[in-house]
């Protein structure tokens, strides 16, 4: 039979939601061939083919797909129809789906499924409304039983998501469940040192980072997870899942014990036993300040008649005791040698907000782009599964694929905490960056102990040394830098030559005694 043609011109969409389809090709090589064999038996031509490979239908912001719709909406491109094997491969939402055909029909782009068929009058939008709700309807009902499977994974002991630190994933008469690993050492050693009720727990944080608990990419875990780390009863060996508690039945890495004895201490703010520490908060300047001979500072308690006295000193030179109240008043005075004045503030904070701006509009968009991905990966494991039950795959390819899924889950988990660890708020840095480099030794004043040593050692990245009453560093943090940087440019009126910048002192004299 002969056909004519009539000069309309249409686009393929073909689309496959997992890698496994993307590899083999023949999910697209059978919907491509389809597509086309509709468009010559119905006189269209081929205007383009979009080609959609491992993206899931339950979104519209899909590459292909929005390629395709600017493609469509040119009118150069004369496009007067849209060619899918099926209405799921262009969408299993229907909200998403009307959105699609109203831009089509804006358009002037008619939908065809060369495997469905509906025509444009009340039946046929009504079928194929009914279309775009089965596809939704089976997806809902796949994420159902995938979670109806989780739930009794965890009634029965086992912990089926990606493992965390301390644990690997693994399976166990053929079921999923976790089992330690080489850093559950690392995890022990972290309760135990933060059971002591001796060790602030970013100490802890620091130091347990540089002796094995690292992410699965090597990297240190980063203060927001660290916290979360702790307070994660799987370390004992209980699952909280889906608003049920339950026994796990695999080995526990700490015993119940030590767990609810660091709870409390957590519980109650860290408040230290007796014993002795490196850093007091008495004495913020101990070990941070040196002697020229490499000695550091320390500080101490001295009995009065009816008060005690608190000093700094270096052991090891006789009768070098230093009142701390004077001690510490020249420390800040030598702090305030560095601060900034209000109209270089003013100028740091314009170029603060704009780089500030951009980092987060950039983080955002990143971070969306990963939580996209991880409602993706959900639904790929949803499919895996339901093909498993059906017998498509065998368990091998299932446990495979869903090992790679749960891997790269974990990667975008750790991200997105990593990300969260960097959301601050803009202003609050900023008035906050902006006291401290006013007056850093007021800011200074008034911390509290953990951010009196970050800001000492931010500012002094070496420490300092103490000689003949007089305070020096050989290196001060890079910030000071822009404040050069910042006055030369005020400056650009005045010739400069033969002026030399200005640079803030390095040392003062300290009266203590």
């Amino acid at each position: 039979m002969k056909i004519e043609s009539n000069n309309k011109r249409a686009v393929i969409y073909c689309r496959v939601s997992t890698k496994e389809q993307v590899n083999d090709g023949n999910s697209l090589v059978v919907q491509e061939k389809n597509c086309k064999e509709y468009l010559l038996k119905h006189g269209y031509e081929v205007a383009e083919v979009f080609i959609e490979q491992g993206e899931s239908a339950k979104t519209a912001d899909r590459t292909e797909l929005q390629k395709m719709l600017l493609y469509c909406s040119n009118k150069q491109n004369q496009v007067s129809a849209v060619v899918i094997y099926k209405i799921d491969r262009l969408s299993r939402n229907t909200d998403d789906y009307s959105q699609l055909r109203l831009l089509f029909k804006k358009y002037g782009v008619d939908i065809k499924s060369t495997t469905e068929h509906f025509e444009n009058n009340p039946a046929g939008r009504f079928f194929e409304n009914t279309i775009a709700n089965m596809a939704q309807f089976d997806n809902d009902v796949r994420s159902e039983r995938c979670s109806g499977g989780m739930r009794e994974a965890v009634r029965e002991g086992r912990y089926v998501w990606m493992a965390p630190i301390g644990y690997k994933n693994t399976k166990v008469l053929g079921k999923s469940t976790i089992a330690k690993n080489e850093t559950a050492d690392a995890v022990l050693k972290t309760f135990e040192m933060l059971s002591k009720g001796v060790y602030p727990i970013d100490e802890v944080h620091r130091t347990m980072s540089k002796n094995g608990l690292l992410k699965p990419n090597g990297k240190p875990v980063t203060k927001s997870y660290f916290h979360t780390l702790i307070k994660n009863k799987l370390y004992c060996g209980i699952l909280e899942k889906f608003g049920e508690t339950h026994q796990g039945k695999f080995e526990p890495i700490v015993s119940i014990e030590l767990f609810n004895q660091v709870q409390r201490n957590l519980k109650n703010n860290g408040h230290k036993t007796n014993e002795y520490k490196t850093n007091h908060p008495d004495f913020p300047l101990r070990k941070f300040v040196k002697h020229p001979n490499g000695q550091k500072i320390t500080g101490y308690w001295a009995q009065g008649r009816s008060n005690r006295f608190p000093y700094y000193r270096f052991i090891k030179n006789a009768g070098c005791n230093y009142t701390k109240d004077k001690f510490e008043k020249s420390f800040m005075d030598y702090m305030n040698e560095f601060a900034f004045n209000p109209e270089l503030i003013e100028r740091l904070k314009t170029k603060l907000k704009q780089q500030l701006k951009k980092s987060t509009v950039q983080e955002t968009r990143d971070a969306g782009r990963m939580k996209e991905r991880l409602q993706e990966i959900k639904e790929t494991q949803t499919t895996l599964i339901q093909k498993n039950i059906k017998g498509i795959i065998n368990d091998e390819i299932l446990k495979d694929q869903l090992d790679l899924l749960e891997k790269e889950t974990g990667e975008i988990e750790f991200s997105l905490v990593d990300f969260r660890d960097n959301e601050l708020d803009s202003d609050e840095l900023i008035d906050f960056a902006k006291d401290y480099l006013l007056n850093p030794s007021e800011v200074w004043k008034n911390a509290d102990f953990e951010t009196q040593q970050q800001l000492q050692w931010f500012e002094f990245p070496e420490g300092v040394v103490f000689e003949k009453e007089i305070f020096r560093t050989a290196k001060v943090a890079c910030i000071y830098n822009t404040k050069e940087a910042f006055s030369a440019s005020l400056s650009s009126s005045v010739d400069p030559t033969g002026l030399e910048p200005a640079t803030p002192s390095v040392q003062v004299r300290c009266s203590t005694r």
